[in-house]
């Protein structure tokens, strides 16, 4: 334990913690700080989750169709609403401007109207009903088209038919979604470039110090690799943890939480090969990340064994992690079950990397065994 102990205090010592702070910051900055102080980003996805929570609150996180025609029950009266509200207003009665319907089909080439138009949506930001109404058009659009929407493939077609079977069809606004998608992305492409910095200098630094060949001279120096392996991952383990624990705390005031027990199949374009809640969804995305991390700390500590200097560690490691950012921005992190991509592709990814980092830090056990031996 106690070499464990010594291996961990050289792993995170305070000048990797603060490089650690430093890259986090500027992350942070470019990364994620937009969707966390952006959001709901404007109109109308202000209202867009207004009407979400208003849904949740009123039906529960899953709708059938009566509540769905109560729904439409309080779109059709707030359309009375905007009509008595448009008829109220002179210059509107006397541009024919006068109806919901008419606001919404006017002719976009006529200046006069168009000027009307943005005056209400756009000055007068005391009147949300034009706002609200949008939005719950789009809701009752996308709910009635859910057995007419275009898909890639039969498969794809198929799980969407076993989706409305089960009456899980795109009906909550999917704002909050799309939300978690660009933010998780962000977090883990940050949770990423943290691991690669703490352990890729590991075994690097002890060779240009000669402390390789100095422990390997001793009884205990056989096993010395295993412990720095076991290192790494608790050091890979604590970075990642206390930077999710960051991250999800800042997250928290996007206030999503009520949307946690909606299934992510009832999010509007957003059907998936698994049907989690949202919750459960965000516990999988986290647990992905940890899978990521631990595999790119057997990938660093691996590069940072067969290097022979700093140069050489960073060059090596830029197409891994370019790659990983990519696949990341996909299939791997932020569509990982999405039926856009096929429902093999995320579990095949992440068993090829964990499978090829394990095989790889063995190779290189064996190799340091061997190498002692001769020495």
């Amino acid at each position: 334990m106690r070499i464990l102990w010594n291996e961990l205090k050289k792993i995170l010592t305070w000048k990797i913690l603060l490089l650690l702070v430093l890259v986090n910051s500027v992350l942070y900055f470019f990364l994620i700080q937009f969707h966390i102080e952006y959001f709901p980003n404007g109109r109308p996805a202000l209202d867009s989750y207004n009407i979400g929570i208003e849904m949740i609150e009123k039906y529960g996180t899953q709708m059938d169709e009566e509540e769905f025609l109560d729904f439409k029950i309080v779109y059709d009266a707030q359309v009375r609403e905007a009509d008595q509200y448009l008829q109220s207003r002179q210059e509107f009665v006397l541009a024919e401007f006068d109806t919901y319907e008419k606001f919404i089909n006017y002719d976009r080439d006529n200046k006069e109207l168009s000027a009307l138009h943005s005056k209400l949506m756009f000055e007068e930001k005391e009147v949300n009903t034009f706002w609200e109404l949008q939005e719950r058009g789009r809701i009752i659009e996308f709910y009635e088209w859910k057995e007419d929407l275009p898909y890639a493939n039969a498969k794809q077609k198929q799980r969407v038919e076993e989706l409305i079977a089960a009456k899980k069809y795109g009906v909550y606004p999917e704002v909050v979604m799309m939300n978690f998608k660009d933010f998780i992305g962000n977090v883990a492409i940050t949770v990423l470039f943290s691991v690669v910095i703490v352990i890729s200098p590991m075994i690097l630094r002890d060779r240009s110090r000669q402390v390789l060949a100095l422990q390997y001279t001793a009884k205990i120096g056989r096993s010395l690799y295993k412990t720095k392996i076991l290192a790494s991952l608790i050091s890979a383990f604590i970075v990642m943890t206390a930077l999710l624990t960051i991250y999800f705390g800042i997250y928290s005031s996007n206030k999503t939480s009520m949307y946690f027990g909606v299934s992510i199949n009832t999010f509007i374009a957003n059907e998936s090969w698994y049907d989690p809640t949202f919750f459960q969804y965000i516990l999988f995305c986290v647990a992905m990340i940890y899978v990521i991390g631990f595999v790119f700390s057997l990938l660093a500590m691996s590069f940072s064994s067969i290097v022979p200097n700093s140069m050489a560690l960073i060059g090596i490691q830029i197409p891994f992690i370019v790659g990983m950012i990519l696949l990341m921005a996909g299939p791997l992190m932020r569509y990982i079950i999405a039926i856009g991509y096929p429902q093999w592709l995320a579990p095949t990814g992440y068993g090829v990397m964990a499978a090829g980092s394990f095989l790889f830090i063995i190779v290189l056990w064996a190799r340091e065994k061997k190498r002692d031996i001769l020495l």
